[in-house]
């Protein structure tokens, strides 16, 4: 018989779950077989989340009815403090509303209602608005504008030509002339957006008239407040003639055309309206956008950029705005770029900035947009990965956040799981989530998956659909930090579980953690419920997830403490970690299941004024075991404080061979 080994091992440093192999025997002793419901933030083994709570328990006016289908954030400036909160219901006609200075909702006008899938709706801040891109009856794309108080059309639509005829009575000469109107939009003196000039009408007058009486053609209802008149001899050089307010109708043209005088339009397509596109992305000059929801006619795989800013200065006025409104197609500007229409799949999503460079994400395809200095051409684009069929499966999926050095890097979600790319290229991050990423439902009819960065924890949150779900029913978290680059280029390590209420999101967006007249500035993770009218704010202090308990633990791998060729007998378990009111409970798995001992649990409480210390769990020792799994943590869904544990040791002694 093999003398006695009495040993400790000790579990610290611990950087997550491994969920790649298929033999627990492969883990390396700093990754667990499971991470449920914790994370690895300023604990040296691990941490129990944080809960969550709703906030309609702190707020009014919610008129919500359906399932919160989109959560988002505007800041309409620098401060931050003003940041409102929006969000999207799954209703049949869906309630917008939106919370800001205070806790009060608004529900919001729309020009035009929201006609499928509010989940998909994806929306960014820009120079004051908010834009939002949705599926509606027009194609168009729309924005929140705090001073005409609705999400409106952008832009103005391109008016009718205008009508003519004689007036009066006299000897008006019979020449014949041409004549193009366009509605504005002022706020006072100020130009705030055009709209594109109108196809010609021509007319001779009478010979027997004192004027030609052109009539405005019929509103556009989009906010215009003025329209604007233009005259030709020929067809060919126009000229701006005369800005009416839409309330004067007419316009009695007395002038010879060959005395017409005055400044030129501005180019056909300088005014040319977004159309229905499905993703947008806010650079500091312009605003991009790409997709369309039109399913007839439209460019699925073509990216559209608006005018950069003081890029056009309005030839008949003067004035220069409006430009994010505006997509320039013109015989000289063209600014838009399309990307192999038929080739990868369509866009699924806009990525970036990176270096300045703009990331367009197709189904099976990636796509970076060099800016190239030139105003005819803004933009190159130029593929990246483009045979190796790595793409995006869907807006809500990416992430702009940082990597284990800090510097900035962009995450997402492919058919093939996390991906990311930064400072060392593109890398895979799959292998720890491997086995989760193998129940995904990439056919899910409802959202497949989504994600947000939480900055505080330096941790991305990622729900995915999975089984037959058709949405999300489980959150994936990676921790930037302790994500590490290993010798094949894969990233491994920083992956945990997260389940219960809080995994269970159609949508989410990050929002102040205070909600009030000044919103403050640190932010937590809010979630939409994939059931019920429910907002969650997560990462609380709660100790359950809206009243419902969940269970956080760590799995250790199945090990042969002894070898393969020998048996060992393992102790009790010993834990160091943060004092508090709660318990850490141990159960032991031996031989791959064939018996499980506990759970039993030691209480946390401090003996003094100690912030540490160090218990033993007994009553779970297990003996003559080829192998041993070790479970620490709750010892069921408990509502409990969120502890925290540095290290776990685990005594071992070596027993017979088993040859």
């Amino acid at each position: 018989m093999a003398p006695r080994q009495l040993k400790t091992i000790t579990y610290t440093g611990l950087r997550g779950r491994d969920g790649y192999p298929t033999y627990p025997g492969l883990i390396p002793k700093h990754r667990a077989l499971e991470c449920l419901n914790v994370d690895g933030y300023r604990a040296g083994f691990a941490r129990k989340r944080g809960g969550a709570a709703t906030i309609f328990n702190l707020t009014t006016a919610e008129a919500f009815t359906g399932v919160l289908s989109f959560l988002g954030r505007h800041v309409p400036g620098a401060d931050a403090t003003l940041a409102e909160l929006w969000g999207i219901d799954s209703a049949a006609t869906p309630v917008v509303q939106r919370l800001a200075g205070g806790t009060v909702w608004d529900t919001v006008t729309m020009k035009d209602e929201i006609a499928t899938k509010p989940q998909d709706v994806h929306a960014v801040s820009f120079k004051g608005f908010y834009y939002l891109a949705f599926d509606s009856t027009q194609d168009r794309l729309h924005c929140w504008d705090p001073t005409d108080d609705q999400v409106r059309r952008t832009g103005l639509a391109a008016a009718a030509a205008p009508t003519v005829a004689n007036t009066g009575s006299g000897t008006y000469a019979a020449t014949i002339r041409y004549y193009r109107q366009r509605y504005v939009k002022k706020s006072g003196t100020t130009y705030l957006l055009y709209g594109e000039p109108s196809a010609a009408v021509s007319f001779t007058p009478s010979g027997t008239g004192t004027a030609a009486r052109v009539t405005k053609s019929a509103a556009i209802s989009e906010g215009e407040t003025h329209w604007q008149l233009f005259g030709s001899p020929d067809n060919t050089t126009y000229v701006y003639l005369v800005e009416t307010a839409v309330g004067t109708t007419t316009y009695d043209d007395a002038t010879n055309p060959i005395d017409y005088s005055g400044d030129a339009p501005p180019r056909a397509g300088t005014y040319t309206n977004w159309t229905s596109v499905k993703f947008l992305l806010a650079t500091e000059d312009h605003l991009l956008g790409a997709g369309a929801h039109e399913a007839t006619g439209a460019k699925h795989s073509r990216v559209w950029w608006s005018a950069v800013t003081g890029q056009i200065a309005d030839s008949a006025t003067g004035a220069s705005s409006g430009e994010a409104e505006a997509v320039l197609q013109t015989t000289a500007l063209n600014n838009y770029a399309d990307l192999s229409e038929n080739d990868g799949g369509e866009i699924t999503a806009l990525g970036g900035p990176l270096d300045g460079r703009p990331i367009v994400f197709k189904r099976n395809q990636l796509w970076r947009l060099v800016p190239t200095g030139l105003d005819s051409a803004f933009y190159a684009p130029k593929p990246l990965m483009k045979g190796s069929g790595i793409g995006c499966l869907r807006q809500h999926t990416v992430v702009m956040a940082e990597d284990a050095a800090g510097r900035p890097a962009l995450y997402w979600l492919s058919e093939f799981g996390p991906y990311r790319m930064g400072g060392e290229g593109i890398q895979c991050l799959v292998d720890d989530v491997q086995d989760l990423w193998d129940t995904i439902n990439l056919a899910a009819t409802t959202v497949v998956a989504h994600g947000t960065y939480h900055p505080a924890l330096r941790q991305i949150w990622w729900w995915i659909a999975t089984g037959s779900s058709n949405d999300p029913d489980t959150k994936i978290v990676f921790d930037v930090r302790l994500g590490k680059a290993y010798e094949d280029g894969r990233v491994r390590d920083g992956w945990y579980r997260h389940g219960g209420d809080s995994a269970a999101a159609r949508c989410a967006c990050l929002f102040s953690n205070t909600l009030a007249a000044s919103m403050s500035r640190d932010l937590k993770p809010y979630i939409g419920r994939s059931t019920g009218t429910v907002i969650l704010k997560c990462d609380t202090a709660d100790l359950d997830d809206a009243g419902t308990t969940f269970q956080a633990y760590v799995d250790l791998p199945d090990t042969h403490f002894g070898g393969i060729d020998h048996l060992c007998q393992v102790g009790t378990p010993i834990v160091v970690g943060a004092v508090g009111t709660h318990s850490i409970a141990a159960s032991m798995i031996r031989d791959y299941g064939e018996e499980t001992r506990g759970a039993a649990t030691v209480s946390m409480a401090a003996g003094g004024s100690e912030t540490r210390t160090t218990k033993v769990i007994e009553g779970v020792e297990t003996a003559d075991a080829h192998a041993v799994r070790v479970r620490i943590g709750d010892s069921a869904a408990v509502a409990s404080v969120q502890w925290r544990i540095d290290a776990v040791g685990i005594p071992v002694e070596v027993r017979e061979s088993m040859v």
